[in-house]
């Protein structure tokens, strides 16, 4: 080889040396779903606002979208790559041909809570649930939204204490604030919601948590869906052309949640969720129920996946009629997700 030829091939090898950086330094877009200021996004938000993404190359880009079927939407027409939502809702949208795919779990077990308004009487409280379920008959209990996945566990816990799902009224109120505003004027007598409707039932004492199906309560087809409750989904063909960005987003969603469960980051990640949600005036002791909040959803997420928790989602929509067999779960679980837990 020429001296020439040698300079050019070193030349080359620089310049290639040079460029690599570059690529590796280049941040993928990723756009994911989050609930319109709302403490189940705490993850992504420590993803993107402690470094997580950057550290994987990523350009986390939140979009806000109000309810799981509206970013299925989003992803169907192609404006969104990853939704955020309970497994109830994705396997109904597969079973109705949204071609999903679960890429990563987020929050372990049912996010719900039963709460009932401080006026109503309940008589059979300290013996928990199934007795305390006698008290609800006949009242009128708000729920998300009429024929949500929050209507379904309501009427659940009545089929589960021996009690016809018909005998209470359910209406649609909205999310935890709107449902706990509901709650005060009298216009229901209790909710079906999910965080931080507890907490503020607590300091208030505007209402009563009566069954706390985070903790385990409820009946047993409910139970039996703990263990991989909320995950992350994307369409199986951004999946296919994207694997790379989806196990990018798997690794910083996977450090974020450890980093921000070690004790020692709660004052951050409490800093965090402060920069997110404003607790309103009428909520006493705010910084207090601010941290409970914030504890609690720490201790609700999760990064193992659970086939069996799937398969009780399974049963559980097909025995309510809101699928009409149960969905093939190696087929609507990521292959790297289901050989790696």
């Amino acid at each position: 080889m020429s001296t020439r030829s040698k300079l050019w091939g070193l030349g080359l090898v620089s310049a290639l040396a040079a460029y690599q950086p570059l690529v590796h330094a280049q941040n993928h877009a990723i756009r994911y779903h989050e609930y319109p200021g709302n403490i189940v996004n705490l993850v992504s938000w420590v993803m993107k606002e402690k470094g997580f993404c950057e550290r994987q190359h990523l350009d986390c880009q939140p979009v806000t979208l109000a309810a799981g079927p509206l970013a299925q939407q989003a992803a169907a027409a192609g404006s969104l790559d990853l939704v955020y939502s309970s497994a109830d809702v994705m396997m109904q949208a597969i079973a109705k041909g949204n071609d999903l795919v679960i890429v990563q779990p987020q929050i372990t077990n049912n996010v719900y809570s039963l709460v009932t308004a401080a006026h109503v009487a309940e008589p059979n409280k300290n013996k928990g649930y199934p007795a305390v379920m006698q008290d609800l008959k006949g009242l009128k209990i708000g729920v998300s939204a009429r024929g949500s996945a929050t209507e379904l566990q309501a009427r659940a816990l009545f089929a589960g204490a021996g009690i016809s799902p018909d005998s209470a009224t359910y209406v649609a109120v909205g999310a935890p604030g709107t449902a706990y505003a509901a709650l005060v004027a009298k216009q229901i007598d209790g909710a079906l919601s999910w965080d931080p409707i507890d907490a503020i039932c607590q300091a208030t004492r505007a209402c009563n948590v009566t069954v706390d199906m985070r903790k385990g309560e409820g009946p047993g087809n409910v139970k039996a869906m703990n263990g991989s409750f909320v995950n992350w989904y994307a369409r199986r063909e951004y999946v296919d052309k994207n694997e790379a960005t989806v196990d990018a987003f798997r690794r910083a969603s996977d450090e974020a949640t450890a980093w921000l469960k070690d004790p020692k980051n709660f004052g951050a990640v409490l800093d965090v969720a402060k920069q997110h949600i404003k607790l309103g005036d009428e909520i006493p002791n705010r910084d207090a129920v601010m941290n409970q909040i914030v504890k609690e959803m720490i201790d609700e997420y999760g990064t193992s996946f659970s086939r069996a928790s799937i398969e009780g989602f399974n049963a559980f929509l097909v025995s309510n009629n809101m699928l009409p067999k149960p969905l093939d779960v190696d087929r609507i679980v990521y292959k790297r997700l289901l050989g790696s837990r």
